[in-house]
């Protein structure tokens, strides 16, 4: 952190460490200092940054089905940049749009009511009921006989069934089935617990790796702290180093936590699997448990029960009863009349209140479908140039990791972030400021402060402030986040 340049104090400073440094010096004179005066330069280093920029992500996760634009294209604003898969998508789209025009049909037509087909319809149905009313209450035909006389054939069949017992194709097939069960139950245990195992040595090794990676860190941190107490700045290698040491302890943390989140997945996998294992271990046991038992007295008499329901229908056929059969008949008759005056009734307040309802449940289920739709297009918010892109076809779109960063290099401008509170207050907006840049050392371009942002950040200890310097003059050679030197004032 580069801090404010004090020309004449520092000078002070190094002729007083030369005079006690120099041969056969007496002892120090108590010789009162100079006054010195308030530094009126500060220098701070900076990075070059493009006026605006914007770090763009898709707003839903999906696989990337297709790319626009490559780095360095110059885009207008709302131009299309990526695409997702919007296949399935485009199918809620269109469920979502017949949705809705069922439900406006069904709103229309209780507006229009009941048209002549459909009238016509429940009067044949009423025709229909009629005639089986008129049948059923006159003679019984030979079929309702023979239908009768096979019920209660298919319910004396199934008593002696009850009654026999298993036969032994039954019991080997059930058997083989609990075996099968148990086969299974025991391999499931065996695989999920492999893969908790395997789980839980990645997370050792995960944990590992993140302990090295911050030893390296602290060493590389201590020893670039060290370095900076010596005279000069702090060569650019050591603190690519040091921050080469930082990303892979967050690589390290991120590794970590991926395998906590592993580890937790197999666990529950193997909790889960063999729960449905044991049950279906236990649903093949009990079924051949059922079918080598005795057959339940219940059982027993539910088909008993069965026969003497089946000789009570056949008797009243045989016999003339038929009272239940004109009821039945006559009850679907009147449901039918029923039927034909709700038709031609006019719907009420409240069916007509649900079926817009619908509607518009309808109309909003078709907007989300569209907005989820539109929002697998990632579209340019501004217009500028594309400084990088990270995407591939085929590849999930990352949540975390910019998708595209995009910034208009029309207009650049210096930031820096080391001015202390100290190092601020002699700076003003307005006041003007020389440029110059690492990579080009001979090269300088006049400036002005812009802007100082009145919001200090906690940096190590220091209260810093970030300002914005903007170049009068610009040349092409500059590119973003090349590191300045910013000279204010003096």
């Amino acid at each position: 952190m580069r801090k404010i340049l004090i020309g004449t104090l520092a000078g002070l400073v190094l002729a007083g460490l030369v005079a006690c440094a120099a041969p056969g010096s007496q002892e120090p004179q108590a010789t009162p200092l100079p006054a010195v005066q308030a530094p009126s330069t500060v220098i701070a280093e900076g990075k070059v940054v493009p006026a605006s920029s914007v770090n763009l992500n898709f707003e839903t996760s999906g696989i990337v089905a297709e790319i626009l634009i490559k780095e360095g294209d110059t885009v207008q604003a709302g131009a299309p940049l990526a695409r997702l898969d919007t296949r399935d998508l485009s199918l809620r789209v269109e469920q979502a749009q017949v949705n809705l025009e069922q439900a406006q049909a069904d709103y229309d037509r209780l507006l229009e009511g009941a048209t002549p087909e459909q009238i016509a319809a429940v009067e044949a149905e009423i025709a229909r009921a009629r005639g089986q009313l008129q049948a059923t209450a006159g003679s019984v035909t030979p079929a309702d006989i023979a239908a009768a006389r096979a019920e209660l054939e298919s319910a004396r069949a199934r008593l002696a069934e009850l009654l026999a017992g298993p036969k032994a194709p039954e019991i080997a097939s059930a058997q083989a089935a609990v075996d099968q069960a148990r086969i299974g139950l025991q391999q499931q245990r065996n695989a999920l617990s492999q893969a908790r195992v395997n789980a839980e040595l990645n997370l050792e090794r995960a944990a590992n790796a993140l302990r090295n990676a911050q030893d390296e860190y602290s060493r590389v941190y201590w020893q670039n702290r060290e370095r900076e107490r010596l005279p000069g700045e702090l060569p650019q290698e050591f603190r690519d180093r040091e921050a080469a040491a930082q990303r892979a302890v967050e690589d390290g943390e991120t590794a970590l936590a991926q395998a906590h989140l592993t580890l937790e997945q197999a666990r529950q996998a193997e909790i889960t699997g063999i729960q449905a294992a044991e049950t279906s271990v236990r649903d093949a046991e009990a079924r051949y448990e059922r079918l080598v038992s005795p057959a339940e007295a219940d059982a027993i008499a539910a088909a008993r029960a069965q026969i003497a329901a089946a000789e009570a229908r056949l008797a009243r056929l045989t016999g003339g009863e038929r009272a239940g059969n004109v009821t039945a008949a006559e009850a679907g008759v009147r449901n039918a009349e029923a039927r034909l005056a709700e038709l031609q009734a006019a719907p009420s307040d409240a069916t007509l209140s649900g079926a817009a309802a619908r509607v518009r449940g309808a109309e909003v289920a078709l907007k989300q479908a569209q907005l989820a739709l539109e929002r697998a297009t990632l579209n340019a918010p501004m217009a500028g140039t594309v400084a990088e892109l990270n995407l591939k076809i085929g590849e999930v779109a990352s949540p975390t990791t910019p998708a595209v960063v995009l910034a208009d290099m029309s207009a650049w401008q210096i930031e820096t972030e080391d001015l202390t509170e100290l190092s601020v207050v002699q700076i003003r907006e307005g006041d003007p400021a020389r440029i110059t840049f690492d990579a080009l050392p001979d090269f300088e371009l006049p400036g002005v402060v812009e802007r100082i942002k009145p919001l200090g950040k906690n940096r190590q200890g220091d209260i810093v402030y970030t300002i914005v310097v903007k170049p009068t003059t610009w040349d092409e050679r500059l590119r973003w986040n090349m590191t300045a030197s910013v000279q204010i004032g003096g």
